[in-house]
Parts: structure tokens; C-alpha cells; sequence
């Protein structure tokens, strides 16, 4: 999800780590996934590794590979591209729910270790006294969250009772939190410090909030289409990621992108509050520990 670039497919990364043309056996395993919304949006780019690492696992069985991204589209396009008999996209990495299990293909392997249901929050930074006495859900509850409409934290925020705003436009929402829309923006432990450097410039006046962490069961998954190729992706993307989160390169991958990021937002120093989640899936590997982050370990 970054620049809003043609809706021609770019050639992000290649087997062979050449632009080039596609080795004829690549071709068979062609994976192009939805690009960014944004200007220096890289949420996705961590994923994009993880895939290309369960590939690599996955080589010797199935062959050579080839993964590209594709031009701008919102979540809603991305799921209804998917959906197409002739979308141009054939992979997604999104947060789990029974929604998309319903009409996509899911891995259940969180390739983010279920960190992406961690959230801090972009807020004013004047109002950041205000948090400092929030020590309860119903104390939270008296700030505005905002999300975007599309997005699942949507349902997960109104189920649990808060005051919500909605927005259509992901860049928009910062607008949105500036203006005094909402108070509250919660975000990704992954995603808010680069969403805060990337918009800090136009709201110098936003921040990470200091105290607080809300957590709700979310992971991000792999998904393909329901259809036989979408089946046969599926196939060899489970077996790869079994095969990295069983030899250690998942989390290898994930210390790399997240330990540092994870101490210097103190998360283990935070209050944590919990809430549910309404649409989470009912098959999520929750008895493999191990595949889980904790921020208490």
C-alpha cells in the first residue's frame, strides 16, 4: 500500500533478484500482492520478506518463484480484486477474520506473531496529560477513536464501546486527528513510528502516546483465492510457513524487524488494556506459543 503509482504491475523482487524477464518455471508461481496506499507506506514490506522466505523454504520441493506488487488499491479494492475471476492480484497479507475466511483462502501462520493487535496511539501531543491518567477501559472510553471504515478495528472499537469516527482515505485520518476529528489513533507497534515520521512533517504537533498499550486477538495471515490456483498458493505457502516458524527464520525475520522498534516504544513498561475481537477467526494456531508475541516475555 504506498504511492498511488499506474495500475500496471511493478516488478518488486524476483527469485534470481533480477527485474529481468521471469525464468519459465517462475512463471508458474507468479504471486503479486497489493502494493501501498501512500507515499512512504511500508507497512506491508516486512510481510513481503516473510513470504519470500516461505517460498525460499519451499524451493527445493516446488521450484522457482517470482513475487511483484501491485499499483495502488484501498483494502475494499484489494478484497474485491481477489474476488475477480480476472484480478490482477493473487496474494494478500491482512488481519485475520471470519469475514475473509468466508471468501478467501487464509495460512494460519501469523506472519506478524500476532502483533499487529498490539495498539498505541497517535495522538495530539498537548493531550498527552489527559492519557497519563487513563487507568481503566471506561477511563479510555472517553476519547474519540478513529479508523478508517474498511478496516476491522472498526467492528473490534464499537463492539468494545468506544466513541468511533470513521474515515474512507488512510492518509486522510492523520488530517482527520489533527483537526480534532477524533482523539485517538491506534496503530501498529510495526507501523506507527514510520506512519509518524512520514506525517510528522505536515502535523508537527502529533505523537506516540507514552502510557499506554490496547491489546485485542488480531494476526496477520496470507491469503489466496478460492479457486484451484488459490488452493495450490495456499498449498506451498503453508508448508513454507510451517517450515520457517518450525526452524526459527520467522522469528529470526521478526526480532529483525521489530525488536528495536519494540524497546524504544517500551511496551513491556506500558498499562495494558484488553478488549475482544468480534471477528477474529475460530481456527487461529493459539496453542503454539511459541508462534505468539507476549510483550510480558
Amino acid at each position: 500500500m504506498l504511492s498511488r503509482r499506474s495500475l500496471a504491475l511493478l516488478p518488486l523482487t524476483l527469485t534470481a533478484g533480477r527485474a529481468a524477464a521471469i525464468e519459465p518455471r517462475a512463471a508458474d508461481w507468479r504471486f503479486v500482492h497489493n502494493g501501498p496506499e501512500v507515499p512512504g507506506d511500508t507497512r506491508h514490506e516486512y510481510h513481503w520478506r516473510v513470504l519470500r522466505a516461505a517460498l525460499e523454504a519451499t524451493q527445493a520441493k516446488y521450484g522457482p518463484f517470482a513475487i511483484e506488487s501491485s499499483g495502488f488499491m484501498n483494502e475494499s479494492r484489494q478484497l474485491l480484486d481477489m474476488q475477480a475471476a480476472r484480478g490482477s492480484i493473487n496474494a494478500l497479507a491482512l488481519a485475520g477474520s471470519a469475514a475473509l475466511d468466508k471468501v478467501l483462502i487464509s495460512v494460519k501462520v501469523p506472519v506478524d506473531k500476532g502483533l499487529l493487535g498490539y495498539r498505541l496511539f497517535l495522538i495530539r501531543a498537548a493531550d498527552q496529560p489527559a492519557y497519563a491518567h487513563v487507568r481503566t477501559l471506561d477511563d479510555l472510553r472517553r476519547f474519540r477513536m478513529g479508523t478508517q471504515a474498511d478496516w476491522v478495528d472498526a467492528a473490534i472499537y464499537r463492539e468494545a464501546g468506544f466513541k468511533l469516527v470513521t474515515g474512507s482515505n488512510y492518509a486522510a485520518l492523520f488530517n482527520m486527528l489533527m483537526a480534532g476529528r477524533f482523539d485517538a489513533f491506534g496503530r501498529g507497534v510495526g507501523e506507527i513510528e514510520d506512519e509518524l515520521a512520514n506525517f510528522n512533517p505536515g502535523h508537527p504537533g502529533m505523537a506516540i502516546e507514552q502510557s499506554l498499550l490496547l491489546h485485542y486477538p488480531m494476526a496477520v495471515y496470507f491469503w489466496f483465492r478460492r479457486d484451484a490456483e488459490g488452493m495450490r498458493y495456499a498449498t506451498r505457502v503453508r508448508e513454507g510457513m510451517s517450515a520457517i516458524a518450525t526452524s526459527g527464520t520467522l522469528e529470526r525475520l521478526f526480532k529483525q524487524e521489530f525488536q528495536a522498534v519494540i524497546q524504544r516504544l517500551h511496551l513491556n513498561a506500558r498499562r495494558v488494556l484488553r478488549i475482544g475481537n468480534p471477528t477474529q477467526p475460530l481456527d487461529q494456531p493459539l496453542d503454539k506459543k511459541d508462534w505468539w508475541f507476549d510483550p510480558s516475555r
